[in-house]
């Protein structure tokens, strides 16, 4: 098996038109929904923005209320540089080890309050397992994979 093809997707965040002072719906990532996945990247993808955003961070938590709410007390895994607001149409990468993690990540990010806001395209999370898995779309979290080979 080729090392790609222990690599599983999932969207974070879907697709947002203009954020301005508000906060992305962003959905919980559940580690035990990812194979044995020992590493995650969060990778967000912005668009044209005007301000700088206001909160830009990881969350972790033992529990979760529903798809896009951490449950319990949410602890503090990492904030992240602030997205300026001259970072237009560029990617970030937040990468995190499961080891001594909780259960449940949600990478979090509220536009800050400019005069047209954040086009905050989407955020992606992008699991690595440690072992052979299957390396069908479904189980890539895809609803096509195309492999080219020769």
């Amino acid at each position: 098996m080729v090392d790609g093809q222990k690599i599983k997707y999932g969207i974070s965040t879907s697709s947002a038109a203009i954020l301005d002072n508000a906060a992305a719906t962003a959905n919980v990532f559940d580690w035990n929904s990812h194979d044995g996945a020992n590493y995650v990247e969060f990778i967000p993808s912005f668009g044209a923005s005007d301000i700088a955003s206001a909160v830009f961070r990881v969350m972790e938590s033992d529990t979760k209320t529903d798809g896009t709410t951490l449950g319990g007390t949410p602890v503090l895994v990492q904030t992240v540089t602030a997205h300026a607001a001259t970072d237009d149409d560029t990617l970030n990468v937040i990468g995190i080890h499961r080891a001594g993690r909780e259960r449940y990540l949600q990478l979090q990010f509220t536009a800050g309050d400019g005069t047209s806001g954040t086009f905050y395209t989407a955020l992606y999370a992008v699991s690595r397992r440690g072992h052979d898995v299957t390396s069908t779309a479904t189980g890539r979290g895809a609803t096509n994979v195309h492999y080219v080979t020769g």
